[in-house]
This record gives C-alpha cells, structure tokens and sequence, in this order.
C-alpha cells in the first residue's frame, strides 16, 4: 500500500508497490491488518439515500417556514405521502406537531425527520396507520416522534413510498 498525504494512492503487492515508489519510505506492520477508516458505527446510510427523494427541510428557519414548505411540496405532488427531512427546531420556540401537518396536508401521511433522524413529526394520516403506536415508548399525540414510536412511524412512512420516490 502506498499513501499520499494521507490518502491511499495505491493498493498491490510489495514487489511492485517498491518497483512504481522506490523512494518510499517503508513501515513494516509485522502482518498486521489494515482497514480503510471508513467505519462508522452510527451510520444513517437508509436516511441519507432518503435525502435524494422527498421533501428537503433544512432551509427551514422557523416553524412557519418549515409548515410553508411542506404546503407547496403537498400542492406540487397531489396525492402522494410526504418524506421529509431535516427541519431543527434548535432556534424556533418549538418543533412541528401533528396539528401543524394535517392543517396543510390533509389525510395525507407526512413524515417528516428531523436534522439527527433520532425523532419526526407525523401527521394523523400516517399515525393512524401504525397499530399500537400509542403505546409505544416515545408517543406523543402531538409532538415530534421518539423511540419506538419513531421507529414504528418510519417503517410505516416507508412502506407507503411510491417507487418515484424510493
């Protein structure tokens, strides 16, 4: 293996590696393994496809903004279930409620994630779907999502995505 200013350059055997970079210095790792420091154990990989499709909230500074938004992605997609994602509440007085999506959204399902992906804002139309979800730890009836009752409402919102929009 060759690296470059910290970034691998090359990937072979040792008799070639010696042959293309003679002047290399050399570091024997005594049979050690080595990996790509591409690990992450706490990767969103699901919801950071997700964020090519749906509805983009993180230009969002403030609640009525985030509800503005959501109002003209439901007018330029009639009828369909609503992903969304990114909205923070970290400067607005509170985050989006349930009241807020069934006010611009209808009977339409809404989910809408925030910025960490921990929690989401879910209209009744999308609620109402998931059995049980009431009883689920992290429920509230108007409130973002948390826990179990997040992870009940994703799988749902999920499930209900177009093929246009997987």
């Amino acid at each position: 293996m060759a690296v470059s200013d910290g970034v691998v350059a090359w990937l072979g055997s040792d008799e070639v590696g010696l042959e293309q970079f003679p002047d290399a210095e050399e570091t024997d790792l005594a049979g050690a393994f080595v990996a790509p420091a591409f690990v992450d154990s706490h990767v969103h990989l699901s919801a950071t496809g997700l964020r090519i499709t749906g509805l983009d909230l993180s230009a969002a500074t403030s609640i009525d903004h985030c509800v503005r938004l959501l109002a003209g992605h439901v007018a330029a997609h009639p009828g369909e279930p609503v992903w969304g994602h990114g909205w923070d509440d970290t400067t607005w007085p509170r985050p989006p409620t349930t009241a807020d999506l069934d006010g611009v959204a209808g009977g339409l399902p809404v989910y809408l994630a925030r910025v960490d992906v921990h929690s989401a804002a879910a209209s009744s139309a999308l609620r109402q779907r998931v059995a049980g979800l009431a009883g689920a730890g992290g429920f509230d009836a108007q409130n973002p999502l948390t826990a179990d009752a997040h992870h009940l409402v994703r799988a749902e919102a999920r499930r209900l995505l177009t093929v246009g929009q997987r």
